[in-house]
């Protein structure tokens, strides 16, 4: 998946504390793709995203997010989704326990 992104901070990133406001994303996935993968090795990190006002675009089978760790922590407030992601929202990679 490829994603452009009209942000102040990055959109993909592994373990960091991000928020967006008022940006556009626009992803591209070939197979499926996820628009934020977030991971933490403890609930104690300060990390995560935070898309507040966004506005989300693009075409493919796409989530909203999928958990890279066990603690993965994304929100998205206020933000127009345009029909883009898949009902589930969210992948868990395989590990059930990330579904929290």
């Amino acid at each position: 998946m490829t994603a452009m992104s009209r942000c102040s901070s990055s959109s993909l990133a592994l373990n960091v504390a991000a928020k967006s406001q008022g940006c556009t994303l626009h992803a591209v996935a070939t197979g499926y793709g996820a628009i934020a993968a977030s991971q933490r090795s403890s609930p104690a990190e300060d990390s995560g995203f935070s898309f507040v006002g966004c506005r989300l675009t693009g075409f493919g089978t796409l989530y909203l997010g999928r958990a890279w760790g066990r603690y993965a922590r994304v929100v998205y407030s206020y933000c127009d989704l345009s029909g883009i992601v898949l009902p589930q929202g969210w992948s868990d990679w395989g590990d059930r326990s990330r579904t929290k």
